[in-house]
């Protein structure tokens, strides 16, 4: 039988946050700007892709600069927590090979290292809205709800990544080849009822229906962007998906998790 999710780590809980920073530390070792990286790198995609789509469109919609920078964040944050997450376990082989500690303390650390990271490009995105002279409403305080489902996809995300990661070291570049094509069936530089009624929109309408991002840069558009209360719908639907795939990342890795140590 397994254990409830995360309960069992509740003893390594002073640990969790000192390994997610040593984690932050270790991603930008060698870097001259460290940390600073976390804000520079999506919003020079952000004005990089809004300066191209503003050219090439005759009359750019009402706040696009806002509804880019909030899909470029959230696509970001999942690029490089899922990429984070997939690493977990291999580049801390020397602990688990030398302690006793449980194997999830890893992905969830990863996890948590992209959370703290959010809150710097959270600085990002709100400085940036004056720019645009975008003043948020009241609609902005159901963001931290979607932040939670995106760090739990997230999470969901590394359990099963890393698990593979440790049997087949291909799953790296994969995946990487993997989230750059989220990226485009991802309502991020398109609009969903820009999509509707041709037959190229209906297969990219399906894609996006199964993608494990969409849905919530789409709930982070309304709530932000378009000032509107998602249906009901779309938060159950969103919040079933992101938890199916926490929950069956959980099983898998607590599946396998038995043979780490030997595998690697």
């Amino acid at each position: 039988m397994y254990p409830i999710p995360l309960v069992n780590l509740r003893k390594y809980k002073s640990m969790l946050l000192y390994f997610a920073l040593i984690n932050i530390k270790i991603r930008f070792k060698g870097t001259k700007l460290g940390v600073a990286w976390t804000a520079i790198e999506p919003t020079l995609t952000f004005v990089l892709l809004f300066v191209v789509f503003t050219t090439i469109r005759d009359q750019p919609k009402e706040n696009f600069g806002v509804y880019l920078l909030t899909g470029v964040i959230i696509y970001h944050v999942f690029t490089r927590g899922t990429l984070g997450g997939l690493t977990s376990l291999r580049s801390n082989y020397s602990i688990l090979e030398s302690i006793n500690i449980q194997k999830e303390f890893f992905p969830v650390v990863a996890t948590l290292a992209t959370c703290i990271l959010l809150i710097v490009q959270l600085a990002i995105f709100f400085g940036l809205m004056p720019f645009f002279q975008f003043i948020p409403t009241w609609t902005i305080i159901l963001l931290p709800i979607v932040i939670g489902l995106l760090m739990l996809l997230i999470l969901g995300f590394s359990y099963i990544l890393s698990i593979i990661h440790v049997y087949v070291r291909d799953i790296q570049p994969l995946w990487g080849i993997t989230v750059h094509a989220l990226f485009f069936i991802t309502p991020i530089i398109w609009y969903v009822d820009d999509i509707k009624g041709n037959d190229l929109g209906n297969v990219l309408m399906s894609l996006h229906a199964v993608n494990p991002i969409g849905q919530i840069v789409e709930l982070a558009h309304n709530i932000v962007v378009f000032n509107t209360i998602p249906p009901l719908s779309d938060w159950l639907y969103t919040v079933t998906f992101c938890f199916a795939i926490f929950l069956f990342g959980y099983y898998v890795f607590h599946k396998f998790d038995s043979k780490i140590v030997e595998v690697l």
